[in-house]
């Protein structure tokens, strides 16, 4: 499944939802496109995960989300 569909398939309302693909596509951004599916989508869960508590910071998220993922070196 495709992060941006696991974002759009939360039970959320629209601003939230917007709120997590910024914040989704920061993290993207932060360690390069390219990267592999299962990294992608662990974004988007770690990016979640931190929603369902609550949070609505974009940059906590972010945080979050790339805490300890290390970027593919041949991404691009």
């Amino acid at each position: 499944m495709s992060p941006h569909k696991l974002i759009q398939g939360a039970a959320f309302d629209p601003e939230t939802v917007r709120v997590l693909s910024q914040a989704y596509e920061t993290a993207v951004r932060l360690i390069g496109k390219g990267q592999p599916a299962p990294v992608l989508e662990t974004l988007a869960k770690r990016i979640i995960e931190l929603a369902t508590t609550g949070e609505r910071d974009p940059q906590k998220m972010v945080d979050h989300a790339i805490r300890g993922v290390t970027p593919s070196p041949n991404a691009g």
